[in-house]
């Protein structure tokens, strides 16, 4: 009970500093600390205390923050804890807040008063503890009296009452209805945010590594902050009209920053119906093709021009490997996602390192790739240079198909 015998001499006394004026006689000062003393005894605090306390409701969501003229239920949500990853009720601990009569906040203070094992004066009332018994056993009111009078704080509201200065939302259900919600605040939670963000900003850790970077000094742990926050008030200078955690924090709430995140261009384009089609375009390959339509329109046969068009085939096709190599190297199993599931399983399988089982033990997945190969470098030889007369022929095919089957020997990391 010393934390209730301090809290009575506290309120005593700031009675006493309000009516204590220089020009009072000393007969007055001893009729003002008389009254003080009875005033402010147990014995008679706590019944006028048991009568107030119907003037103030603990609940989990005002909704005061909304409007401070709303009225609604008294609403103690009881929400299950669950690791599902969510910010919400019932996943983090807080008090619950109170509201009513300004006038009467000394009852909810005095019920959350620790008593010696460190339980509030409110649990012991609702467990009818034998210490809260003894403590509250009086001649000017019975036990029973004082306990149902100081729990009305937390009486339970069976109504479900609205305003209409609470934000409302019409929420669709199943066979074309609706549910019409009222948004509370979780103000316990609002407040919870608020000390943690204060915690890592303002600690005296955080005080000192702030600090030390300023003189350019090493500091062990450093410190950590919280960027893009805006402050909001709820109440103006009347933030005890709203709720008693919102008086305690001036009326003031931490707003997170709520914007879309910043993606990262991703440099590697992922084929999603063909590689060859989605990830390749002729115009990067523009200087080798060039090179290659001066050879083929050259009348020279000869075993210097063969080579050259050879050599060139081969550079198309070792910067057509470079590219699958920068998709194989994306990540591991990016082919699963579904947005990818049109992409021709041979492909998958020679594109993602998911398939390296199958790509090492198995081949059936090679013809289509090499045929993939040999089909676009002719359609884009013959959309490049669509003016000219010459067209590459199955000859030519099959010759770009022994190219590319060489290209996959020499160069097989690409590959397995």
């Amino acid at each position: 009970m010393k934390n209730v015998n301090i809290f009575l001499e506290e309120r005593k006394a700031a009675w006493l500093k309000a009516r204590l004026k220089p020009s009072i006689s000393d007969e007055d000062k001893a009729l003002l600390q008389h009254e003080a003393n009875e005033k402010f005894s147990l014995a008679n605090w706590l019944p006028d205390a048991a009568k107030r306390a119907g003037q103030l409701s603990m609940v989990s969501h005002p909704g005061k923050f909304s409007h401070p003229s709303a009225k609604t239920s008294s609403v103690i949500a009881q929400s299950r804890t669950a690791n599902d990853g969510y910010l919400r009720s019932g996943n983090i601990g807080y008090p619950l807040d109170v509201f009513g009569n300004a006038a009467a906040m000394d009852v909810y203070k005095f019920l959350s008063l620790c008593m010696d094992d460190g339980k509030t004066v409110l649990d012991h009332l609702e467990a009818d503890s034998a210490a809260i018994q003894a403590s509250f056993t009086m001649p000017t009111a019975s036990y029973e009296s004082l306990k149902q009078g100081l729990i009305q704080i937390k009486q339970v509201d069976d109504t479900s009452k609205t305003d209409h200065l609470v934000k409302q939302v019409y929420f669709p259900v199943a066979n074309n209805s609706y549910h019409l919600l009222s948004l509370l605040t979780p103000s316990g939670l609002l407040s919870e945010m608020k000390k943690r963000i204060d915690s890592i900003r303002f600690s005296e850790q955080t005080k000192q590594a702030k600090e030390c970077r300023k003189k350019n000094d090493y500091h062990p742990t450093g410190y950590d902050d919280v960027f893009g926050l805006t402050v909001t008030a709820f109440g103006g200078t009347q933030p005890q009209n709203i709720s008693v955690l919102n008086s305690q924090n001036a009326g003031r709430a931490y707003l997170l920053a709520s914007i879309p995140p910043a993606i990262k261009q991703r440099q590697t384009r992922l084929p999603t119906t063909s590689f060859f089609r989605n990830c390749l375009r002729e115009k990067q390959f523009n200087d080798a093709f060039q090179s290659l339509d001066k050879l083929i329109r050259s009348d020279v046969n000869t075993i210097h021009v063969r080579d050259g068009i050879k050599n060139i085939l081969k550079y198309i096709v070792d910067q057509i490997l470079q590219r699958a190599f920068r998709v194989r190297a994306y990540c591991v199993g990016w082919s699963s996602a579904e947005h990818y599931q049109s992409l021709p399983l041979a492909q998958r399988i020679w594109l993602d390192d998911v398939y390296l089982d199958r790509r090492e033990n198995e081949d059936n997945w090679l013809e289509d790739i090499v045929a993939g190969f040999a089909r676009w470098i002719l359609d884009a030889y013959d959309h490049l240079f669509k003016d000219s007369p010459i067209r590459l022929s199955d000859h030519e095919l099959r010759e770009i198909r022994l190219l590319v089957n060489e290209a996959i020997s020499n160069d097989q990391e690409f590959f397995k």
